[in-house]
């Protein structure tokens, strides 16, 4: 009675994570309405990944869950990482090359079951959001402040998944996802104040 119990317990948190995971997804895909075009497409597709990770989790189907856990995120974090790095635009053959690799490593880790292979590169795109952030933070603190934090709950997501933590990981995904959508949101809101600051001549 207790070990059936205890499985109640932990599939309801599980399911409470998802569906955490879901609403953050729908409210990336409205708050993405801020970003710049390009940003914003690449901001939908990524909520559209976990989206699947997350419905993933309610379906009765073994191993299913843990296998989108693999893929989406480590494409999604790919994708991120060129929305963040290349806020105008990344040329079209690194993109390509990013997400040809980024679905690559998580096709290998889910056939091979080598989920190393997977979180590490969702943790290499992490890091290369949080370089990428913290070598411009003086140009708008605000926003890259949110950006690196995004970029640390996406690499905790990687840490969590690795120790098999599946509903920690959902939880810093989709804390990462909704930091990133407001940090794009937010540097392309003061760029544009910026301008308008600049075209009063308020600025020298």
């Amino acid at each position: 009675m207790r070990k059936a119990y205890s499985f109640r317990m932990a599939f309801s948190f599980d399911s409470l994570c998802a569906a955490i995971l879901f609403a953050a997804t729908i409210f990336s895909w409205r708050m993405a309405r801020g970003a710049r075009a390009g940003a914003r497409v690449k901001l939908r597709f990524a909520a559209m990944l976990l989206s699947a990770w997350a419905a993933a989790l309610l379906l009765p189907v073994a191993d299913l869950g843990l296998a989108i856990a693999l893929l989406a995120p480590c494409v999604a974090g790919a994708i991120l990482a060129l929305a963040v790095c290349f806020p105008r635009g990344a040329p079209i053959w690194l993109s390509v090359l990013v997400l040809v690799v980024a679905l690559a490593a998580g096709l290998f880790a889910v056939l091979m079951f080598l989920p190393v292979v997977a979180l590490a590169y969702q943790a290499g795109a992490a890091g290369m959001i949080l370089a990428s952030v913290l070598s411009r933070l003086d140009e708008d603190p605000r926003g890259n402040i949110l950006a690196a934090m995004g970029a640390v709950s996406l690499f905790l997501g990687a840490m969590a998944l690795m120790s098999g933590a599946m509903d920690s990981a959902m939880l810093f995904v989709a804390a990462s996802l909704l930091l990133l959508t407001r940090a794009l949101k937010t540097l392309v809101a003061d760029e544009r104040v910026g301008r308008y600051v600049l075209i009063g001549r308020e600025r020298a």
